[in-house]
């Protein structure tokens, strides 16, 4: 055996979630792996193989564990450790970094049949996952400038209903079918998880400065965010707004959603388009 192809097997059973025993198929496998491990101390080769297969898990365990601190605390130790195995089984780490291994928490918990037991036993927990992932992404996108109120201070009336938007790199517009939001403020005061009643609804994320924020979203500003994240022009959020308000109060209660986007952070530049004809 090469020392490429060993490596690569000595890799593939230390990152094995079901034990090194376990992953050797035959007594033939097992016997070729002893004989790439020395015993030492009266420990045989396999018996260390596990002990660094059981630090590999309880490292990537403790990583996933402090990204998403609110789920671990959700679901208890046991049934944590249960999920990471479940899902390593699925989505072994592929990235260099080992903070993305976490990635596709969210969606295996969602609706993958691996996160099925998860979500039976607790139906919040694929949206706080998602919740904590987005507020990790936010963390770690570009850094952008951002722009406030004054950016459109002079910008004449007429050109207001082609104005279009470009907000920060870190936002993320998410869609949430409970409160989790409530779960996740609870844990950070160290306080006992809230029971919730299911809420679809949206819900934004993005960081300021070094601080990664996120609120609730009612749904007309929630279409509207998304809207306006997709190039719609100030324009066409007013008839949006309009066929909820009405047409007089549309313009102003545009503004004031565009005024709040700007006051939070969230905008990176706006192009204000040419003027009406």
């Amino acid at each position: 055996m090469s020392l490429a192809e060993t490596q690569r097997r000595l890799r593939e059973l230390l990152a094995a979630p079901s034990g090194v025993v376990a992953a050797l198929a035959s007594p033939e496998e097992r016997a070729a792996c002893e004989a790439l491990v020395r015993g030492a101390r009266g420990v045989d080769g396999l018996a260390r193989l596990e002990v660094y297969a059981n630090a590999y898990f309880a490292r990537i365990r403790d990583v996933v564990a402090e990204c998403f601190p609110a789920s671990a605390a959700k679901l208890g130790a046991a049934l944590f450790d249960d999920l990471v195995t479940a899902y390593l089984l699925a989505h072994p780490p592929h990235h260099f970094s080992i903070r993305r291994v976490g990635d596709a928490l969210p969606a295996f918990l969602a609706s993958e049949a691996g996160g099925l037991p998860f979500r039976r036993r607790a139906p919040v927990i694929p949206d706080l996952a998602l919740l904590e992932c987005a507020r990790l992404d936010a963390f770690d996108a570009a850094d952008s400038p951002v722009v406030g109120r004054e950016a459109l201070a002079a910008l004449a009336p007429e050109r207001w209903g082609a104005l279009r938007l470009r907000f920060v790199p870190s936002l993320r517009l998410l869609r949430l079918a409970w409160p989790v939001e409530k779960l996740w403020a609870a844990h950070e005061r160290g306080e006992p998880a809230p029971e919730l009643a299911p809420l679809a609804h949206a819900a934004c994320v993005w960081r300021r400065d070094e601080r990664v924020l996120h609120r609730s979203l009612g749904a007309l500003e929630g279409a509207c965010l998304a809207a306006a994240g997709s190039g719609e022009s100030f324009g066409a959020l007013c008839e949006r707004v309009s066929m909820a308000h009405g047409e007089d109060a549309a313009p102003a209660f545009a503004a004031g959603l565009l005024a709040g986007w700007l006051d939070a952070g969230m905008v990176a530049g706006v192009a204000p388009g040419a003027a009406a004809a």
